[in-house]
């Protein structure tokens, strides 16, 4: 069974949640399209002092909230909470991804997103997704609704895949890892559309895209996406079909849409 927090202590998370990730979207606005210097990383991903400098803005704020609170980020790894694990009945683990579409965001284009993620007992309950440039944030709480902009948001109503808005980080990679499950899609579906990353998964959240994949994750990527997209009457899953908030890949749409697609493979 899924973990559930009571309704106050779900507002105060995602308040705070949603907060955060806002204000470490304004600090990578201060680079957006200006000049920056860009590192590569050991796995060849791109990094910027954006990313660092959101990041670290990120933990400073969490470990001052919740100082017991375990925190993951793509940039700067694991830091446990003050309190020992042994003596938590409940272990929190806040997940970051500061800037989740580094390469768009490089390019100066507008769809990278800030993602932030609160794991009970390693089970994803809290998901934020926030567009710093487009001024659009979603968030869900298990139990507690999905969120755009403050308003409820649900998945679309679409049922045949051939009206359905497929979107993809990178299609080509989609294609070497999934040959029979892309080639399959790319026939059917009513149109397809790229430089997804995270904000494919807020347009399948807020019925604006039906399908979103990714063939491979990392849990900074993935952490904030299944209560997002099941909070907004989705369904998500690895690529798999197994659904799980912490997979290494994800499949999200409407519950009709994701098994015509898990259907393909």
């Amino acid at each position: 069974m899924a973990a559930y927090i009571p309704e106050d202590r779900a507002i105060a998370f995602r308040s705070f949640a949603e907060h955060i990730a806002v204000k470490a979207g304004l600090i990578t606005l201060e680079y957006y399209r200006g000049e920056f210097t860009t590192e590569l990383k050991a796995d060849n991903s791109p990094v910027t002092v954006a990313d660092r400098a959101a990041e670290t803005f990120l933990r400073n704020e969490i470990s001052t909230r919740f100082p017991d609170h375990g925190i993951i980020g793509e940039e700067f790894g694991e830091t446990a909470g003050a309190v020992a694990e042994e003596s938590q009945e409940e272990k929190y683990t806040w997940v970051l991804d500061p800037i989740d579409g580094t390469k768009s965001f490089i390019h100066g284009i507008p769809l990278y997103t800030v993602l932030v993620a609160l794991l009970l007992n390693q089970e994803p309950i809290l998901g934020v997704i926030h567009n710093p440039a487009l001024g659009e944030t979603v968030s869900a709480v298990r139990g507690h609704g999905c969120l755009f902009n403050g308003e409820l948001c649900q998945v679309s109503s679409c049922e045949r895949i051939e009206d359905a808005r497929l979107q993809l980080t990178d299609p080509a990679d989609f294609f070497r890892r999934e040959p029979k499950l892309a080639t399959q899609l790319f026939e059917k579906v009513g149109f397809l559309r790229t430089w997804g990353d995270a904000y494919g998964y807020m347009l399948v959240a807020t019925g604006r895209a039906e399908i979103m994949i990714d063939p491979v994750l990392s849990v900074w990527d993935v952490a904030a996406l299944a209560p997002i997209i099941e909070e907004a009457g989705g369904t998500f899953s690895d690529i798999e079909g197994r659904c799980t908030g912490l997979g290494t890949s994800a499949v999200a749409a409407p519950a009709a849409l994701h098994q015509a697609v898990m259907a393909l493979r």
